[in-house]
């Protein structure tokens, strides 16, 4: 069955008439015919009703019932023609922790604009746990976080770490290798970079004790460390975008320092089928990115250990 010998049907079953629908057509009456003949054969059952020596048309039954049929199978045709003259547009969702989308991967991102205007990202902030969940409902393509928490049709693969240092203003006393009993933790500016983050935290300072402020974003540091005897500890990638933002910042290296940060990619175990090649292609950008940048270096299997 082709649009052809639908629209010639349609046609003659308007005019009810072979040679009107032949002018209307641009195409011969044996022309007409030979369409309605095949369109016949293919249904098992005739259309119209013949008379010898006439171009006059008439429906039977079955062409009268099947005319509703034969304007949506039209109607339809020209639709999936309509989607052939699309652009060919993908649009990516990715969920990341703020440190990830407002430091770390800001470069790549930017990157895959400029290359790639084709695949649309659309970039949102969350905290690990809700990443998870939406990566699981396939709200988000692919998400990245500090985490790893086991969901039944989620994969979480390392890719890479980053080390964690002290941040302060370049006025204060502080400086290389310091150890933590030297860091008065009511002048912390306090984030939560993770459970082991928090347990090597309360390991140096007692829980008990509350640091000048909490935060919850790596943006958000910053804004509270002009202050000479204020500190907070983070990773490079955070640390250098608040001394771009803030001259005034510097860091130290820390004697006893927490874990690196190790950063996960985050995907479904089936994923949107129309979105492999454009997956395939962030990842392939993220491991060039990640072996570029020195801030942060390619995960290896040791450094869960480390």
């Amino acid at each position: 069955m082709t649009y052809e010998q639908i629209e010639t049907f349609l046609v003659v079953a308007t005019y009810k008439n072979i040679t009107a629908a032949s002018k209307y057509l641009f195409v011969s009456q044996s022309t007409v015919s030979s369409r309605l003949q095949q369109l016949e054969d293919e249904l098992g059952t005739p259309l119209l009703i013949r008379h010898k020596g006439q171009r006059n048309a008439e429906l039977t039954n079955y062409g009268s019932a099947f005319i509703p049929i034969a304007s949506q199978w039209a109607s339809l045709w020209k639709d999936t023609q309509h989607l052939k003259a699309l652009p060919d547009i993908k649009s990516l969702n990715i969920a990341s922790v703020d440190a990830v989308n407002n430091y770390t991967l800001v470069p790549m991102f930017q990157k895959h604009l400029e290359d790639h205007p084709r695949v649309k990202l659309s970039i949102m902030t969350y905290h690990s746990s809700e990443i998870y969940s939406l990566v699981q409902n396939r709200t988000a393509d692919i998400g990245f976080a500090f985490s790893s928490i086991s969901y039944p049709d989620v994969i979480a693969i390392p890719v890479y770490r980053e080390l964690m240092y002290l941040i302060c203003n370049k006025k204060s006393n502080y400086g290389d290798n310091i150890t933590c009993k030297d860091l008065p933790i009511e002048k912390e500016i306090y984030l939560r970079w993770g459970s082991d983050y928090q347990q090597w935290h309360d390991r140096h300072w007692s829980p008990g004790v509350y640091p000048l402020i909490s935060v919850n974003t790596g943006s958000m540091l910053q804004r509270y460390l002009d202050y000479p005897d204020n500190w907070a500890i983070a990773p490079m990638s955070v640390i250098q975008g608040a001394m771009r933002s803030n001259p005034e910042l510097t860091f130290h290296s820390l004697k006893e320092p927490p874990a690196p940060r190790i950063c996960y990619e985050i995907k479904n175990r089936f994923p949107n089928v129309t979105l492999l090649e454009p997956i395939e292609l962030l990842e392939k950008e993220l491991q060039e990115f990640i072996e570029e940048d020195e801030s942060i270096c390619s995960f290896e299997s040791w450094m869960l250990n480390s």
